[in-house]
């Protein structure tokens, strides 16, 4: 009787030291709600360090306790990019500190990396970032796509009904970091196109041939962002963006297929490289899967249209107060699905001012916008009375 007892104390005593690896909550499985919901929050480029900025912290959990989200995707740009003084021990506490956000408030969640991610690659690599995650019970973040890729993966969503069915399927796609230029971006590698195929036509053969509709996230648009956009000229620039990259003027076309009403632009989209072919788009097309590629990166881009493929292409823009943004118009977007019509989802941008109640019209991260650049010029060229 006493050894039973020792046994019994003992098991209670593991579960007091260690409740997070037996504690209910995470399902095993993501799947639809009783209803045929089921609800995604995009947010990104938080930009953080260890000392978490605390509009930010506000602005995410009015977000999640408003939404009330099924789950939470975070396409990268989680570290700053002015981490001053950054430890592999505080940049894991960064990381921790965001994923506690989401664990405490119980959603399940999955994350990606961007290019400041990998810039402290250095110090912690993102094997070891992603690890940093794991470690939480709500996340939902599966194995990479190959060794030393741990931000490329899918997340099955099943059906409410039929628990082995996948529904809606979600891809979160880490696209590196630089490519060697100043403004350039790699882009996905070829092995995380040739994954997906493997991936897409696994998942078709589950669900008896039919593709699986699928949302992607990752952080840098693909270059087909850019059939939303037009060059123009500098007499036109009031109206449009200037490009740190090639020194054009960009302004958004609103007959290119724009979704919505609420699409601005703030900066010259900065994708994979214009004069390289990854091959990412063109898998989507051939696959047939992809029903929206959502981004991040461009923190004063938030616009969304229907490419001429017929694949939706959109931005949230950022959602830190550490990084450049739109004044209170910092944001997140919001993903209403239908099991029954899984395809014609419906989504938003919510915003700082609303969620939070706060108005200004500028931060002071704001001033290190890349816009800043296009609105001296802009203003030079009024004084010079080029344009109007």
């Amino acid at each position: 009787m006493k050894k039973v007892f020792s046994l019994v104390l003992s098991l209670l005593m593991v579960f007091a030291l260690f409740p997070s690896a037996f504690a209910a909550g995470t399902p095993e499985k993501l799947t639809f709600n009783a209803d045929g919901s089921f609800k995604i929050l995009q947010l990104n480029d938080t930009q953080d360090t260890d000392k978490m900025n605390k509009k930010t912290e506000s602005f995410i959990k009015a977000a999640i306790a408003k939404e009330q989200p099924d789950l939470i995707v975070v396409p990268g740009d989680m570290l700053s990019d002015m981490f001053i003084g950054a430890t592999p021990k505080r940049i894991r506490a960064a990381l921790a500190s965001l994923g506690t956000l989401f664990n405490d408030a119980k959603v399940p969640f999955a994350v990606t990396f961007g290019n400041h991610d990998h810039d402290l690659e250095d110090k912690v690599s993102t094997t070891e970032m992603m690890e940093v995650f794991r470690q939480f019970e709500y996340c939902v973040s599966q194995a990479g796509t190959t060794e030393g890729d741990p931000g490329s993966y899918a997340v099955p969503v099943y059906s409410s009904e039929d628990k082995s069915r996948i529904a809606l399927n979600i891809y979160m796609m880490d696209t590196n970091n630089k490519n060697g230029t100043i403004t350039g971006y790699s882009g996905v590698y070829p092995s995380q196109v040739e994954w997906y195929k493997q991936k897409s036509d696994e998942l078709k053969a589950a669900n008896g041939g039919e593709a699986v509709p699928s949302l992607l996230f990752q952080h840098v648009p693909v270059k087909e962002i850019y059939q939303f956009v037009d060059r123009v000229t500098y007499k036109e620039a009031d109206r449009a963006c200037l490009s740190i990259d090639d020194r054009k003027w960009y302004s958004l076309n609103e007959n290119s297929g724009l979704i919505g009403d609420d699409n601005v632009m703030g900066e010259a989209p900065c994708s994979e490289p214009l004069d390289h072919t990854t091959g990412q788009y063109e898998a989507w097309l051939e696959k047939g899967d992809i029903i929206g590629a959502f981004f991040a990166h461009d923190h004063v881009n938030n616009f969304m249209g229907r490419t001429k493929e017929g694949i939706v292409l959109g931005y949230n823009g950022g959602t830190g107060f550490r990084a450049y943004g739109r004044g209170d118009h910092r944001s997140m977007r919001v993903f209403n699905i239908s099991e029954d019509d899984v395809e014609n989802y419906e989504t938003h941008s919510i915003y700082y001012c609303d969620i939070v109640g706060e108005k200004f019209d500028r931060y002071v991260s704001d001033f290190m916008t890349p816009a800043i650049f296009g609105d001296i010029i802009r203003a030079v060229l009024k004084m010079l009375f080029v344009i109007k």
